[in-house]
């Protein structure tokens, strides 16, 4: 698991923040987050991707990523 890649997702599901990005990388370079606690959970920034889909007003439907289940340590 790529704890870069955790960051961003954390960061794209909290869009009204930011600094979020920054933030969970700062954390992760500092050793504030890391793959585990000391009870053994993960202890990450992290989002889950999920395919929505949407439909414009003539009717049509596409499909984007959002964000769910924020992780935060």
């Amino acid at each position: 698991m790529n704890l870069v890649a955790c960051a961003q997702n954390y960061a794209n599901a909290d869009r009204s923040d930011p600094f979020a990005y920054k933030r969970a990388i700062c954390h992760l370079k500092n050793g504030i987050s890391s793959r585990y606690t000391h009870e053994g959970k993960e202890g990450f920034y992290n989002a889950e991707p999920f395919q929505e889909t949407r439909m414009l007003p003539d009717g049509r439907e596409y499909n984007i990523t959002v964000y769910r289940n924020i992780i935060r340590p």
